[in-house]
């Protein structure tokens, strides 16, 4: 499995590369790393894939049952994907079949993005002579999710529970919003740029918005958590971490900045821990910083430093004038004294 995660990854890259050229924010998101463990304990009980591929002499490949019957030949760039499909070129076209040899996608299309580790949906792509591209999406089962358009089309989250994808359409306006597989508008196009906080982690979706220099965070039904505002930047506090918490920091005025908050420190002025339904957590006076070799955190109020946890939780109130992080060891100052902050909790 991981070789064919690998050689996939490729292909996926291979395909994605003029999308991701039009500019870095429009940037697919992948499922690697993700992904819950339900789901692989689901899919290791599918069946093998009930074919093979044959390298030809000529350099081409056939898609073959086990017992060698050729069911398409004049393959090239073929590569499973999940036990499921092939993607593959026919004739300098890109599509995709199945281990029958039935046609998903047909050879037809000039780039073909899938998830690596999902492969449930295919976003195609048909240059045109002037070098600008249509795209559009085809389902696992070759249906048509969304027609050949002049739409910018991102990958944004899959559902392991509902067994879903979430795909990012920025229409001919610019506005932008989020289509499930399908066909339904789950957030209708209204927004200026949409931002999967927590992607494919089987939990429900959260979003960064922006609308005109202003951002929000909003769920996957469009409902606000924390409203519009201008120089805002919100993002997961620790996507990894239950119960799911959110960052939110205040930045100077007038700044673009954009990545994350570890990034773009010098312009945030305080910072807010944030619950899923809009509660706020904790306040801090300064940025909120993740120490290096520890899930812990620093946050500032009346001038001195404390510690939270990755759930919130404060584990030292706010005490140290200053400190220094030199990764296997943080240092706290307290009353002109620098020590090291194992001095005050135990240390993973």
């Amino acid at each position: 499995m991981t070789n064919k995660l690998a050689l996939l990854t490729w292909v996926s890259i291979l395909s994605i590369g003029a999308v991701s050229a039009i500019t870095p924010a429009h940037a697919t998101i992948s499922c690697a790393g993700y992904l819950p463990n339900s789901y692989f304990e689901r899919i290791e009980n599918n069946k093998p894939f009930a074919g093979k591929l044959v390298e030809q002499a000529d350099g081409t490949q056939q898609l073959q049952e086990l017992n060698g019957k050729v069911l398409l030949d004049n393959l090239t760039d073929a590569y499973i994907l999940m036990d499921t499909y092939v993607l593959a070129k026919q004739h300098g076209k890109y599509g995709v079949i199945n281990a029958a040899g039935k046609i998903i996608v047909p050879f037809e299309y000039d780039e073909i993005q899938t998830e690596p580790d999902i492969a449930t949906s295919f976003i195609v792509s048909v240059k045109s002579s002037d070098g600008k591209s249509k795209q559009g999406i085809i389902n696992r089962h070759g249906g048509w999710v969304y027609p050949l358009d002049n739409a910018h089309i991102e990958h944004a989250h899959y559902d392991s529970d509902y067994d879903q994808d979430y795909f990012i359409v920025a229409k001919n306006n610019a506005l932008t919003g989020l289509l499930d597989d399908r066909g339904y508008w789950a957030i209708r196009p209204q927004y200026d740029a949409i931002n999967p906080l927590n992607a494919c982690t089987g939990e429900p979706l959260y979003l960064q918005v922006s609308l005109q220099n202003k951002t929000a965070l909003i769920d996957q039904n469009n409902d606000v958590i924390i409203p519009l505002a201008a120089n805002q930047h919100i993002e997961a506090f620790n996507a990894s971490a239950k119960p799911l918490l959110f960052l939110r920091s205040t930045l100077i005025a007038g700044s673009s900045a954009i990545g994350m908050s570890e990034d773009i420190q010098d312009d945030i002025v305080s910072a807010q821990i944030i619950d899923t339904n809009g509660k706020l957590i904790l306040a801090s006076d300064a940025p909120i910083r993740k120490l290096l070799y520890h899930q812990l955190y620093t946050y500032k109020q009346a001038g001195k430093f404390g510690i939270v946890n990755d759930k919130g939780s404060v584990i030292l109130e706010p005490q140290f004038d200053s400190y220094r992080d030199d990764a296997n060891e943080v240092w706290v100052e307290k009353n002109g004294k620098m020590q090291r902050l194992n001095t005050f909790i135990k240390l993973d």
